[in-house]
C-alpha cells in the first residue's frame, strides 16, 4: 500500500471515502444502471470506475485533461436542459467565481428528480486549478442551493477539529516531512471520530469541509 492508499484507508475525510459514501446514497435513490452522468471538474482526478458502474459518464472541465470529453465553463454549461440524471462536483465549488450561477446551470441541465452530489471545503490551504475563491459553511451551502431551486437532501461534515489540525500541519510541511507526518493520520482520525461525531450536522464546530446530496 502506498502512502496515499494508507491515508485514504484510515482518514474519514479522504476524497475517495467521501465519493464512495455519496455514491452509495445515489444508489439507494435510483435503481437504474444507465444514468447519464456529468462529472464536472473531474479532469485531474480518476474516479471513472466508480461512476461508470452507475451509467455513462461525461467528463467536463475548464481545460484539457486525461479523458476529458467536453471543455467549457460550468457557469454556462454547453448542454441542453434536462440532459443528465446525476452531476458530480467533487472539490469544485471552492473554484467557482459565481457558485450560485453555476448551481443554477446544474439545476437547468438536470432531469426531473436528478441528483447532484458534491464535496467542498471549509478549511483547506489556498490551491489552484485555475483559481481558488471560497470556503463554505453549512449555512452558505444551504443558501446557494436553495436559491438555485435545488434543495439539499443530505449534508454532513467531513471531519472535525482534530482533522482540521492534522491538515493545517501536513499541508504546510515540506514534502519529505509531510510523508512522515502522514503516518499520524490514523491517530488524528481516531480522536476526531471519538470526540466529534463523523457525518453529523454541526453548525458551530470546526469542519474540514462538507459532503452533500441535492435533488431536483
Amino acid at each position: 500500500m502506498n502512502i496515499w492508499g494508507y491515508v485514504n484507508k484510515y482518514t474519514f475525510d479522504s476524497p475517495e471515502n467521501q465519493i464512495k459514501l455519496l455514491l452509495k446514497k445515489v444508489k439507494k435513490l435510483t435503481k437504474r444502471a444507465d444514468l447519464r452522468i456529468l462529472d464536472a471538474g473531474g479532469g485531474l482526478e480518476d474516479r471513472g470506475k466508480l461512476l461508470e458502474k452507475l451509467g455513462k459518464r461525461t467528463l467536463f472541465d475548464i481545460k484539457p485533461g486525461d479523458n476529458v470529453n467536453v471543455i467549457g465553463d460550468i457557469h454556462k454549461l454547453p448542454f441542453p436542459s434536462k440532459s443528465f440524471d446525476l452531476i458530480t462536483l467533487f472539490m469544485v465549488m471552492e473554484h467557482l467565481y459565481d457558485p450560485l450561477r453555476a448551481i443554477k446551470e446544474c439545476q437547468r441541465v438536470l432531469r426531473k428528480n436528478g441528483i447532484l452530489v458534491a464535496t467542498t471545503v471549509q478549511y483547506w490551504h489556498t490551491h489552484g486549478h485555475p483559481n481558488d475563491y471560497y470556503r463554505y459553511t453549512k449555512d452558505g451551502l444551504m443558501y446557494v442551493f436553495n436559491n438555485a431551486n435545488l434543495p439539499i437532501k443530505s449534508i454532513w461534515s467531513i471531519g472535525g477539529p482534530f482533522l482540521v489540525i492534522y491538515h493545517a500541519i501536513e499541508l504546510n510541511l515540506p514534502s519529505q516531512a509531510r510523508k512522515l507526518f502522514f503516518l499520524s493520520c490514523p491517530i488524528f482520525n481516531y480522536l476526531d471520530k471519538k470526540f466529534f461525531n463523523h457525518q453529523d450536522k454541526r453548525k458551530n464546530f470546526d469542519s474540514v469541509g462538507w459532503s452533500l446530496l441535492a435533488q431536483k
